[in-house]
């Protein structure tokens, strides 16, 4: 064990209950000594996932001199990066670029978003490549969960938050977002918003009519009555039901004891401008909560983009089929008025609000999605499909290089032609970037030794 590493009491009692997992002293240790040797050069992320999947040439690749049917109908502009061009309707990313290291050859093979989605955000290919997938329990973790589970911090702020909802697909959650086989105490804290950019419940403040001390008696209480009903026998210690329960009684309790994080969640506490800054609509109020939860010690928050019908937003209504930026139809229209705007104030105004606020050296910004789009527009609904063989992702912060691009792909944007990046890269590096060693593992299904990635980081 390095000589720098110092152990808590808490920390060697945790060892001591290790033997169940399947992991042993020597093994704890090891992993300590693995984590120590990677210097985080972020201390969170803030993930900002664009659900259905945007159109790389349309945006970050464009290709001017491609035929029509190819480049579409979009022109590019300049950006603060000599020689870097983006589309004429980001026009705020343009000036927010030199920030930004932008990856154009991420790649993968899944033509569907359930599969496509899930190796996005675990890293790992899902066994099916098919659609209509269901969350399973054996499920490999968001990564979001894995790193909470290899790097934990007691604190009253959760690790992990998604917002402004969860994402579904004809009425099914899509697999890869939560704890998977860690268990359902490694699911992202879920935070509720409005399409008008309101935090919903649960509530994150404390009853004036309750005080702390008193909230403390009644979860004692519960504790008490849960101790007593097992030690009838009624609960057993390893029904799944108790653990997760009492995960969340202690994270609840956490929250509403703890003003700073109640503060965090209160968006009214941000000036007009700033609010103004990041869009008042649900997309950028969202940005804008992620960045007051990170100030206020989440380590990880991602940000789907979210349906846009109010009565989903609001918990009424059927769960639409589809996600936001899966543009079968209408699609240059849809990007143009509907989407761009918002995606473009809002990754913009994030990127200029943690720089001024002196965050971003210590933030990791990511902005990805499913895969990019066809390069050819199809027929007849002049629009462009799935397609996993080249796309664009951005990342910012962490004391990556700024003004970079890595990857190439060819004359249409349709394959990789240099330095590719699959999904298991991009989560090997991000979890380097957090100082992690993406090669940790922790327990998987029937106590096998899992790998949190079996990527290799980018070399940035």
């Amino acid at each position: 064990m390095s000589a720098n590493n110092s152990w808590t009491r808490r920390q060697l009692v945790q060892v001591g209950t290790l033997g169940w997992t399947g992991l042993t002293l020597s093994g704890a240790l090891a992993a300590a000594d693995r984590t120590a040797a990677h210097k985080p050069r972020a201390k969170s992320c803030i993930l900002l996932y664009l659900d259905g999947g945007p159109s790389h040439i349309d945006l970050l690749d464009m290709k001017p001199g491609a035929p029509r049917e190819i480049r579409g109908p979009y022109s590019p502009i300049t950006s603060t990066v000599p020689g870097l061009q983006v589309c004429e309707h980001l026009p705020n990313l343009a000036r927010q670029m030199h920030l930004c290291t932008l990856i154009r050859s991420v790649c993968h093979e899944q033509t569907v978003h359930d599969p496509a989605v899930y190796q996005m955000l675990t890293g790992y290919r899902h066994i099916s490549t098919a659609g209509g997938l269901k969350v399973e329990a054996d499920d490999v973790p968001h990564m979001a969960a894995a790193f909470s589970r290899v790097n934990p911090i007691r604190a009253a702020m959760p690790a992990a938050i998604e917002l402004p909802e969860t994402m579904h697909m004809d009425g099914r959650v899509l697999p890869g977002q939560n704890g998977g086989f860690l268990g359902v105490s490694y699911d992202p804290f879920r935070v509720r918003m409005s399409i008008k950019g309101e935090v919903g419940q649960p509530e994150f403040l404390l009853r004036s009519d309750i005080a702390t001390d008193r909230l403390v008696r009644r979860s004692s209480l519960l504790s008490e009555l849960i101790d007593g009903k097992e030690d009838l026998g009624s609960i057993r210690s390893d029904d799944p039901g108790v653990s997760p329960f009492d995960a969340y009684r202690h994270q609840a309790l956490d929250i509403l004891r703890s003003p700073q994080v109640g503060q965090a969640f209160a968006l009214d506490q941000e000036s007009s401008a700033t609010r103004d800054l990041y869009g008042r609509h649900r997309h950028g109020q969202s940005a804008l909560l992620a960045r007051r939860l990170v100030e206020a010690g989440a380590r990880f928050v991602t940000v789907y983009w979210g349906r846009e019908d109010q009565d989903w937003a609001d918990g009424r209504g059927a769960r639409p089929a589809n996600n936001p930026w899966d543009t079968h139809r209408n699609h240059f229209p849809l990007v143009q008025q509907s989407l761009l705007p918002r995606a473009d104030q809002t990754l913009a105004a994030l990127l200029q609000d943690l720089e001024r606020r002196g965050l971003l050296d210590e933030t990791l910004v990511v902005w990805m999605s499913d895969f990019g789009r066809t390069p050819r527009i199809s027929q007849p609904w002049a629009s462009r499909d799935h397609w996993p063989h080249a796309f664009s992702v951005i990342l910012a912060g962490a004391g990556l290089p700024q003004g970079f691009i890595y990857g190439k792909t060819d004359q249409h944007a349709a394959y990789v032609t240099e330095n590719p990046v699959s999904p298991a890269d991009l989560t090997a590096t991000l979890f380097n970037l957090l100082g992690v060693n993406p090669q940790t593992t922790i327990p998987g299904p029937k106590g096998l030794p899992h790998a949190i990635s079996n990527g290799a980081p980018i070399d940035l």
